[in-house]
């Protein structure tokens, strides 16, 4: 495996070589900007209350519902090389609101920017990666995907490292100690401006090269409506299948995320502490992914296909589920999210967005976005709604409801065989 990564490394062409680099660091610095603020998202939630976060979830599945058709009608209207960098530019304004809002109105306003924030944060994760992956499903080939998409996350995960390292230290050693702390949380939101202002820089060097090989100009806007992410959806058995698909994933991994906040919120009333736990988990998580995504990811999509590790995804989440049920202690959440993001970051995602390059020029840029937001969105309202109502509605105790898991688990599997079909096409 040593010898593969060396090969892949050293054996790719010059031509290729300074558009991996600017892709790597490209990512690194997208995922430095919401990793930095990441952790105090999750902080956000245990002070909301758990009872409250379906709601919350709820709220944000509205807004993605808004915001996609906004999104697909301003794609098609403006040039797509610039994407990314005017979309990056709003979510920088956003942030710049969020600060000064938080630092210069009185105490009265702070629940209410809080809960915002939090609103907003699950929003802009979603919507930031996304587009990203956009851009890269349209520089990079499908070939090339399998062959560098594993790079290129691994600069998201160090970037992600980045990100959460400055948080623990904000948590561990300025929170609640020096003047700073008087920000609160939104200190870390500077960081975050920063490295998205970089991230729109290196954006403006990736034209769509794969859509040019088409036969389109890269300069062209997109056609289409507002809404052609939903017809597209409802007209294409593919779509409608990866759309069952992240709606499964998100659910199960949302109803497991519950389980284990509900654990910490048992272990600690200490927010700077809680903060510092959340951070600590994304430390472990970025090198393990790092090594996966070196080392591991390129080897076994190779290796072993796409198609076994979208299958197996149903049967890993429902074992962490488990584990949570039989283990409910601080260090299980620790380990098993380790584990599952390991996973997601290292494996599956490299998986869906090979998957994705299948995909013509239009869905790959409205329909998957639609895909990784709303979608995925509303799985994860779906899962907070049972872990928190559902399950109590239906007479179910905790290990019948985690129980209750398997046939959702099942029907991910199978939407992960069916989806990988695409592969075939």
């Amino acid at each position: 495996m040593i010898e593969n990564f060396k090969k892949r490394i050293f054996d790719i062409p010059i031509e290729d070589r300074s558009s991996l680099l600017r892709a790597f660091f490209f990512f690194y610095f997208v995922l430095c900007s919401w990793y930095s603020i990441r952790p105090v998202r999750n902080e956000m939630a245990v002070q909301a209350g758990l009872e409250n976060l379906p709601s919350l979830l709820s709220i944000v599945l509205l807004v993605m519902l808004i915001a996609n058709p906004v999104y697909s009608w301003l794609v098609s209207r403006i040039n797509r090389n610039k994407i990314v960098l005017y979309f990056y530019l709003f979510f920088i304004l956003n942030l710049l609101v969020f600060f000064f809002s938080w630092v210069l109105l009185d105490e009265s306003w702070k629940p209410l920017i809080a809960k915002s924030f939090y609103i907003w944060c699950n929003v802009f994760s979603f919507f930031v990666v996304s587009i990203f992956w956009v851009s890269m499903i349209n520089y990079f080939s499908g070939s090339q995907a399998k062959l560098y998409f594993g790079i290129i996350s691994a600069g998201g995960s160090i970037g992600a490292f980045s990100g959460s390292s400055i948080a623990r230290v904000f948590s561990t050693q300025v929170c609640g100690s020096v003047t700073l702390s008087e920000w609160g949380p939104f200190s870390l939101i500077l960081i975050s401006v920063f490295s998205l202002s970089i991230a729109c820089f290196l954006s403006m060097s990736f034209k769509s090269e794969v859509n040019e090989k088409e036969g389109g100009a890269s300069s062209e806007s997109l056609p289409g409506s507002a809404f052609e992410p939903i017809t597209e959806i409802a007209q294409s058995s593919v779509l409608k299948n990866l759309s069952l698909y992240m709606v499964l994933w998100t659910g199960l991994m949302t109803f497991g995320w519950m389980i284990a906040l509900g654990i910490v919120q048992e272990w600690s009333t200490d927010p700077c502490e809680r903060t510092a736990f959340f951070a600590r988990i994304e430390q472990i998580v970025t090198p393990l992914t790092l090594i996966c995504q070196f080392f591991v990811t390129s080897f076994v999509l190779r290796s072993f296909g796409i198609k076994k590790v979208l299958i197996i995804y149903g049967f890993i989440l429902f074992s962490a589920i488990y584990f949570y049920e039989i283990y409910p202690e601080i260090m299980t959440v620790l380990i098993v999210v380790s584990i599952l993001r390991t996973f997601e970051y290292g494996l599956s995602k490299p998986a869906r967005e090979s998957l994705f390059t299948k995909l013509k020029r239009e869905q790959r840029y409205k329909s998957t976005v639609f895909l990784d937001t709303f979608f995925a969105r509303g799985g994860e309202v779906m899962g907070s709604w049972f872990a928190a109502k559902g399950a109590l509605l239906i007479g179910l105790s905790s290990m019948g409801a985690t129980l209750f898991m398997i046939p959702f688990a099942a029907l991910l599997s199978w939407a992960g065989y069916k989806s990988s079909k695409l592969l075939d096409e």
